[in-house]
């Protein structure tokens, strides 16, 4: 039996600017539910109040990554995105700081900058898609530079790992924000 279904081309028609223009963090125990639907999601279910924090760095800085090992019939996923804050200043050093306190994890949306949105770090508590674990700050690095005109800024990366790849957002889904 056959395990392909379907072949990829190439749409000529599309344009796929690159980047991430901006990204929102939600605490994974602020998340109930999430709906999907023909491989979407279309439904966002928050705890209470709870919302998503937006992230905005500095233009033409941020990008995600998605990366698939396969080894001994497994796919092992990992999904990283690198994004720069200018200027380092105190409200950066708190929302990196709130980063690194978030132990358990968090639910990550990206919206690239040609509009697509996608959904990542979402546990397996929320999809039966396969296993993923929550996102988590991996690193950062504030740097000052040396000369007047170096960049003075403070850079972070977010990864999750697990067998699902992100997951496109329905176009008509509104972010809790």
């Amino acid at each position: 039996m056959s395990c392909l279904t379907t072949g990829l081309t190439i749409n000529c028609a599309n344009s796929c600017a690159g980047g991430v223009a901006k990204f929102w963090v939600a605490s994974k125990e602020d998340i109930s539910a999430l709906n999907i639907t023909a491989g979407e999601v279309d439904v966002i279910t928050m705890v209470g109040g709870a919302k998503f924090y937006e992230f905005e760095p500095y233009q033409e800085t941020a990008n995600f990554t998605e990366t698939g090992e396969r080894a001994n019939c497994n796919t092992v996923i990992t999904q990283t995105l690198v994004a720069i804050f200018p200027c380092h200043a105190l409200t950066t050093r708190e929302a990196i700081q709130e980063l690194q306190d978030c132990c358990c994890g968090f639910v990550v949306i990206h919206e690239e900058n040609n509009g697509s949105r996608w959904l990542w770090g979402a546990p397996k508590e929320l999809t039966t898609l396969g296993i993923s674990y929550a996102a988590q700050l991996t690193n950062f690095e504030t740097v000052t530079g040396t000369a007047i005109n170096d960049q003075n800024q403070s850079t972070i990366t977010l990864t999750s790992r697990g067998t699902v790849q992100a997951l496109p957002l329905e176009a008509s889904v509104v972010i809790p924000v």
